[in-house]
């Protein structure tokens, strides 16, 4: 075949597996009126509108006014709310934030303006929240239960309705309570519940997630009741609503997602890079306390977080709808269709679709990952054995790349620092169209360094460069990150299969285009989510491990096996 004809089909494999990636970060389209979700979607804006006009932090008169419009939305379905109420002071929530985060070191901290370090401190927890003369703070927790008439074990799923004191809070967290309040109202007095359904509303959040602290230190007796807790949170006011967090022994759980939710969007990579962060949530309280739970969020659109802009002209109408579908699903599913936890074990898992999640349990994961290792090992060493390449032709193969990946970071970074001086971009902004740019060309730079250098070489010898540094990262997952494991092992036996099919031409050709898909689909979503979970200063990251995939497509394609020889010619 053709060099140009080899180009031309390796532009079509990364512009499908680039596409098909994309397409699981999209929201799903907003309901027309002929849509069966439609009345719920009109009647969740018209709240959201009605509870977002202001920001309403805890202890605020705005928020009495947010919880009295609440409130009366669950009476007009006949239904009764329970409101817990708990009252901190300035040294409670000073104690609790040293407790959860450490001591800060006021005596080596300098005053500023005349305030101590310590004093300053104070201020700051007293500007999260309207606490009163007295440093006092009441915050009201509300609980709406559905009872179902034969068992007295069910689900929870919780939002906070308090916000930030600069922002009206339409994302963070707003769109979470009206979209559960939906939820209610589709199954208020609805007498076949096969499960008992919590809806709580959490207050204080912003100030520490202090409402879930006191509900779940009020209420020890749910600990036995509840066996699964769904959160609804936002960090950003676009894209679709991911799954980012998870209990540990999760595997009953995330089964359980997969069964109730249409767009079950998440992945075990993004779960995992979350616990290495340092942010708390509402459900935060309740893992600690021994429960087990999902958390959810929309992550694009960081730049809208905690700020003025957080409002319902900025929220992406489709990030809604999906909050609600989730909602409305999860409900449906747990009214007919109790959570079981079985299986006490963790998962990996990874969406291949935006409505199918790819799940396994960690045994299987290891098992996947021991097969990738030792046929690659197998593999290679029969190849060398044979004379196919050399020891040296793998090690030049692994350092080339890790040098393509370590030059492409470095380049990436000098123009994401020049870029953010430029734009004057924050460090906490989701800015898609300075991140495809640097992404895009730093892509072209990669492919021409790969096309240049597979065309010098067999197929065999450039897919040897790639397997020692696969096995590493394979290695390496199984002790450190397990959770990404997959998207080695799976490129790894992928590779093995081209190579295996290598005197096979037409085999070989068709192997290239459904393995070089797939490793670039995997790859995709991973890059996206360092992004958008990491902000714009770690593009250099994601534009690193995307060399990755890039490589191996030229190598499959452009290698001189897939050319017509000088000889032939």
């Amino acid at each position: 075949m053709s060099r140009t004809i080899s180009i031309i089909l390796m532009c079509i494999v990364l512009v499908i597996g680039i596409g098909l990636g994309a397409q699981l970060f999209l929201p799903p389209t907003p309901p027309d009126k002929s849509d069966v979700h439609y009345p719920s979607y009109k009647q969740m804006m018209i709240n959201l509108k009605a509870m977002t006009v202001v920001p309403h932090p805890s202890g605020s008169k705005e928020l009495e006014s947010v919880r009295a419009y609440l409130l009366e939305q669950i009476r007009a379905m006949g239904l009764k709310a329970t409101i817990d109420k708990v009252t901190y002071t300035v040294d409670d929530v000073k104690a609790d934030l040293i407790e959860r985060k450490g001591a800060p070191d006021f005596k080596n901290m300098p005053p500023i303006n005349g305030v101590s370090a310590e004093e300053g401190f104070m201020n700051t927890i007293r500007e999260k929240a309207h606490f009163d003369k007295n440093d006092k703070l009441v915050l009201q927790n509300i609980l709406v239960k559905m009872d179902a008439p034969k068992t007295d074990r069910g689900i929870l799923l919780m939002a906070h309705y308090d916000s930030e004191p600069e922002t009206p809070g339409a994302a963070d967290d707003m769109l979470s309570v009206v979209a559960m309040l939906e939820a209610i109202r589709k199954h208020a007095g609805n007498p076949s519940l096969k499960s008992d359904i919590y809806f709580l509303f959490t207050d204080g959040e912003e100030v520490g997630t202090l409402g879930a602290k006191s509900f779940v230190q009020s209420h020890p007796e749910l600990l036995n009741k509840i066996d699964l807790v769904f959160n609804f949170e936002a960090r950003g006011s676009r894209g679709p609503l991911l799954m980012f967090e998870t209990s540990d022994r999760n595997l009953d759980a995330v089964n359980y997602l997969q069964s109730a939710s249409s767009r079950p969007l998440s992945s075990s990579f993004l779960t995992a890079l979350y616990h290495q962060m340092p942010n708390d949530t509402d459900l935060t309280r309740f893992l600690k306390a021994g429960y087990s739970g999902l958390n959810f969020a929309a992550a694009q659109g960081a730049e809208n977080y905690g700020r003025e802009t957080d409002t319902i002209e900025n929220l992406d109408l489709g990030t809604a709808y999906h909050y609600l579908l989730t909602a409305l699903e999860v409900v449906d599913h747990a009214s007919q269709v109790p959570f079981k936890e079985g299986r006490k074990q963790d998962s990996l898992f990874f969406s291949l679709s935006p409505s199918y999640l790819m799940i396994m349990s960690n045994s299987t994961s290891y098992i996947l990952s021991l097969v990738a290792v030792v046929l690659a090992i197998w593999w290679m060493i029969l190849q060398i054995r044979q004379g196919s390449f050399r020891l040296r032709t793998m090690m030049t193969g692994t350092g080339w790349l890790l040098g393509v990946m370590v030059g492409a970071a470095l380049l990436s970074w000098g123009i994401v620092a020049g870029v953010t001086q430029v734009m004057q971009l924050g460090e906490s902004t989701n800015n898609d169209n300075a991140f495809f740019s640097i992404f895009f060309l730093m892509s072209i730079c990669t492919l021409i360094a790969g096309i240049i250098r597979a065309r010098k070489l067999s197929l065999r010898e450039a897919l040897a460069g790639f397997l020692p540094l696969h096995l590493l990262l394979i290695v390496g997952c199984l002790v450190l990150f397990q959770e990404i494991s997959y998207l080695f092992s799976l490129s790894t036996l992928g590779i093995l299969a081209v190579a295996l099919l290598d005197r096979y031409k037409i085999g070989r050709w068709i192997a290239s285009v459904v393995v070089g898909t797939t490793i670039v689909f995997l790859y995709m979503p991973v890059c996206w989510l360092i992004y958008v979970l990491l902000m714009l200063p770690f593009t250099p990251v994601s534009v690193a491990i995307s060399v990755i995939p890039i490589s191996i497509v030229s190598a499959l394609f452009i290698t001189k096996d897939t050319l017509v020889l000088k000889s032939c010619e």
